[in-house]
Order: C-alpha cells, then structure tokens, then sequence
C-alpha cells in the first residue's frame, strides 16, 4: 500500500507540474491584454487585475509609476512574443497534459477521481475557460 501510494504521489506530482507549466502559459495569454492597457494608461487600475507577478515585485520594489509605465510594455511585447512562439506547440503540449493526466486518473479510485478533477480545476480552472 505503502508504494502504491507514493506512486500516485509521483504522478500526481508530475501532473501537477505540468498543469503548472500549463497555467503559467494560460496566466500570460490572459493578463497580456492587461499589461497593454495599464502601459497605455499608466496609474490606470480601474480596467487591471492587481496581483500579476510583475505587479506584486513592484509593490515589493517600490517601483515609481513611471518605472511601471516604463516596464509595462516590456512585460507585454514580451508576453506576445511568448505567447506567439508558444502558438505552434500548444495542441502537442495538450495531448501530454491530457495524456499525463488520463493516466493519473487510472490509478485512482472514483471518489479520487473526482476529487483530483476538483483539485485540478481550482488551481487551474475549467479546460473551457483556458480556451
């Protein structure tokens, strides 16, 4: 009992890594937009989520706004070329999550089952939503 458990504990694991990798791509796809919008109106937050990565090092810095108005656009071209580089692989990085994580969910009882499923779409929301 004792290696089936870490086994599973390895799995999921690796599944979880992955769906890290998977979420860090997905945050940047989706904050990109943000990042523009708060370049072209620094100070602006009204339309910005707070909380990215870039935003919380520069409350930790104290960065000036113009030193977030002068880094926002780097941040941004930066997401997009990510993102565009990112664009061809994306379908084959999917079928290894996807892959990954059905053969996770074949070493777990049903009741583990959907919890894991749970646990997978708090941390990085419904499929659908990454879409």
């Amino acid at each position: 009992m004792t290696g089936s458990r870490a086994r599973v504990s390895l799995l999921l694991a690796i599944t979880f890594l992955a769906g890290l990798a998977a979420g860090v791509v997905v945050n940047q796809r989706l904050a990109a937009p943000e990042v523009a919008a708060e370049a072209q109106a620094p100070g602006d937050e009204s339309g910005s989520r707070r909380g990215t990565t870039i935003e919380r090092f520069a409350d930790e810095l104290g960065l000036t706004e113009e030193q977030r108005a002068e880094i926002a656009p780097i941040v941004a071209e930066t997401r997009r070329e990510m993102s565009a580089l990112f664009e061809p692989v994306r379908p084959a990085y999917q079928e290894v999550v996807d892959s990954a994580r059905a053969r996770c969910e074949a070493t777990l009882t049903e009741e583990q089952v959907a919890e894991y499923r749970v646990l997978l779409d708090r941390e990085y929301g419904s499929r659908e939503a990454a879409d």
